[in-house]
């Protein structure tokens, strides 16, 4: 089971502090809701937490089956879905998935592939190029390249935005297929009504 590891965490961008003394546990199964208003930090905090950013206190450790992950080997074991996150226009679903797939050096990949566009409802779509693709599609695509490698912790910054209710219902349902699998998650949304739907909350406003 994974186990997430925070310790007071601070942030600062020259003499502007975004959050400090930020701690807290997950465990495989959690699910936690980062709340706060645009520009309070969410994206930093789960830049941070997949491992690509590094704060500017504290601790953050990823054990996964009670042994502790490396700072390089963190971030291959989370997924991160954000708008920020690049794709490549030029190339289908499936050849953006068979990149990662063969730079992760991950097993059956044609299969694993073709599951996880599915699973996202990108199957009839998965040979045609991203850039001709809506944001909400483009978005699908963000979180199939990080559900291919099975990632223990799964981070999410604004899951829904661009998505449609069907892309919506989609969302949810990954969502509880991870935890069901014993994944950490954790969510970055200013919307209220959706943070409600997570069993923990923490609003980065609060750690300054």
């Amino acid at each position: 089971m994974p186990v997430l590891d925070v310790c007071g965490v601070a942030r600062r961008f020259g003499r502007r502090l975004l959050f400090r003394d930020l701690s807290f546990s997950l465990s495989g199964g959690e699910c936690l809701a980062v709340t706060g208003v645009n520009g309070s930090g969410k994206s930093t905090l789960l830049r941070i937490l997949a491992g690509v950013m590094s704060p500017s206190e504290g601790t953050v450790s990823l054990r996964v089956n009670g042994t502790g992950l490396s700072k390089e080997a963190h971030p291959l074991h989370a997924g991160l879905v954000a708008p920020y996150v690049n794709v490549y226009a030029g190339f289908s679903p499936r050849e953006n998935l068979r990149f990662i797939a063969r730079a992760r050096r991950l097993a059956n990949d044609e299969q694993r592939i073709e599951e996880t566009l599915a699973s996202v409802g990108l199957a009839r779509r998965m040979h045609d190029r991203v850039s001709t693709f809506s944001s909400g599609m483009v978005q699908r695509v963000r979180l199939a390249a990080a559900l291919l490698a099975d990632p223990p912790l799964l981070l999410l910054d604004e899951p829904n935005e661009h998505l449609d209710e069907e892309g919506r219902h989609m969302m949810s349902a990954v969502i509880e297929d991870r935890l069901r699998a014993g994944a950490i998650m954790v969510v970055a949304t200013n919307d209220e009504r959706e943070a409600k739907q997570y069993a923990r909350t923490l609003c980065v406003e609060e750690y300054r």
